[in-house]
């Protein structure tokens, strides 16, 4: 039995996520016999059948399955292997820094406020999702990110941003949203979207030590998914306060909840990665937040407090 190739692996997840040597040829903008061929080699290589051809397309064997999850994971650690030796190859001429779309207008202001005072390495944003910024971080694609959930034990440094306060998002119909603020009695009762995605954020039981308010309701996994549940009026959601200059999405009414905790915003950095330029942005973003900025402009939340946090 010989070495798998990554091309092969590549071609075996299309084909298992389409179902089909077809659609998964279409994908891949390749021939479907060349296609077949391929997913052969690839069995032959490991020995085993991983998938059960029928008229209607292809469905996984055991072997499948297993070679399914090992490949996802093969693929993900190739593009980290990728993602970090372009990086070192770029020298370290810039500094990314990522956050989640809904803190675009904050993260876009912090990089223009550092780069203003002319740095050697200016620094650059990168946009994603609640919580694929962890992941980031590992894979390279990002040396600084935007973080409101627990750290615990990740090889992680942090420092406090600011400390924000929780609003609760409910839809543009819901019974509370013509409420001016809420208090967490208030949501006795209601159902409360619980988070599975990579860190619970404002959501973080360590913040709640009375209990998450309301009763638990449905799950979500990203935030599109999220909102969308909330736009029923399904379920209501725990947020961060927004940043100056942004609102609550479309559809959707953000309530400040007066006893919530205050939820820090921190920013993290691989601590084995740590460069001059990264403690270069981040005492720069430190300054910045603890300076008031002009009226109007200045973000919402506690000033920074510039004490290194890994909890």
């Amino acid at each position: 039995m010989g070495d798998v190739e990554i091309r092969q692996v590549h071609y075996f997840v299309a084909v298992a996520e389409e179902g089909n040597f077809t659609r998964a040829a279409e994908r891949l903008t390749m021939t479907q016999p060349a296609l077949s061929r391929a997913i052969l080699a690839l069995e032959k290589t490991v020995g085993a059948t991983l998938f059960l051809r029928t008229p209607k397309g292809v469905t996984l064997t055991a072997a499948g399955s297993a070679m399914l999850d090992e490949g996802r994971s093969l693929l993900a650690q190739a593009g980290n292997v990728t993602s970090r030796v372009r990086r070192a190859a770029e020298q370290r001429t810039s500094v990314t820094v990522s956050g989640p779309g809904c803190d675009a207008v904050l993260l876009d202001g912090m990089v223009r406020s550092y780069n203003e005072a002319d740095p050697a390495h200016p620094a650059r944003t990168a946009v994603g999702t609640i919580d694929d910024q962890l992941d980031r971080l590992r894979s390279g694609r990002a040396d600084i990110a935007l973080w409101r959930g627990p750290l615990g034990d990740q090889g992680l440094g942090g420092v406090v941003l600011r400390r924000e306060g929780v609003c609760v998002l409910v839809g543009a119909r819901h019974p509370l949203a013509g409420r001016d603020t809420l208090r967490i009695a208030d949501l006795a009762g209601e159902p409360l979207i619980g988070w599975r995605g990579a860190g619970p954020q404002v959501g973080d039981p360590g913040l709640w030590p009375d209990g998450l308010p309301g009763t638990p309701g449905p799950q979500a996994g990203d935030g599109l998914q999220m909102l969308a549940i909330v736009r029923l009026g399904q379920a209501v959601a725990l947020a961060a306060q927004p940043s100056e200059g942004t609102g609550a999405p479309e559809g959707t009414v953000s309530i400040r909840l007066e006893d919530g905790p205050a939820v820090p915003l921190r920013l993290v950095w691989p601590k084995e990665r740590t460069t001059p330029d990264i403690r270069r942005f981040v005492r720069h973003a430190v300054r910045s937040f603890r300076t008031p900025l002009p009226r109007g402009t200045r973000p919402h939340g506690d000033r920074a407090r510039p004490a290194a946090s890994h909890s």
